[in-house]
């Protein structure tokens, strides 16, 4: 985990990022929405649709055949999305939290979802947290640790409630 004081040293969304965030319709727009897919280090196939929103964009790395939908990531630190990913509706990825003690202070943490996972509608993913492959991650729910392999996990906190027979 890396410490920041924000008012010097986090980085600052550029200006597409900016004007999706007031007009998120422009995601419509086939050449606009090609310049959100070169920021976000994409392979081939990483599907966006208006609603989603990325604080910096260049901390993103999806993998293949990816479908962010409406996905909100605050990625101050690196979120890892890894192939055959696929999001539901209005969900949020946090890499960043402020300090209890100190409210300047923002800690920062990488997320990583591995690959062939299905994170269902409204899930809150925070930082620090891995996801395994082949997992899905039910409605509602709030990932504060990291997830196996192989398993159906929901809840406030997210608990593994099954494991993935192959």
């Amino acid at each position: 985990m890396i410490s920041y004081n924000i008012k010097t040293t986090l980085p600052k969304p550029s200006l597409i990022l900016k004007i999706i965030r007031l007009f998120p319709f422009i995601l419509l727009i086939p050449k606009l929405k090609n310049i959100v897919l070169k920021k976000l280090n994409k392979k081939n196939n990483v599907n966006i649709k208006p609603g989603f929103y990325c604080v910096v964009g260049e901390n993103i790395e999806c993998g293949n055949n990816v479908n962010l939908n409406d996905t909100r990531i605050i990625d101050y630190g690196k979120v890892i999305i890894g192939d055959n990913v696929k999001f539901s509706g209005e969900n949020l990825i946090l890499t960043s939290t402020h300090d209890f003690k100190e409210f300047d202070t923002v800690n920062i943490d990488n997320v990583e979802i591995e690959s062939n996972v299905w994170i269902t509608y409204r899930c809150i993913i925070l930082p620090g947290v891995k996801i395994g492959e082949n997992s899905i991650i039910g409605a509602g729910s709030v990932v504060t640790k990291n997830i196996p392999a192989n398993v159906i996990a929901a809840g406030n906190p997210c608990k593994v409630i099954k494991k993935i027979q192959k």
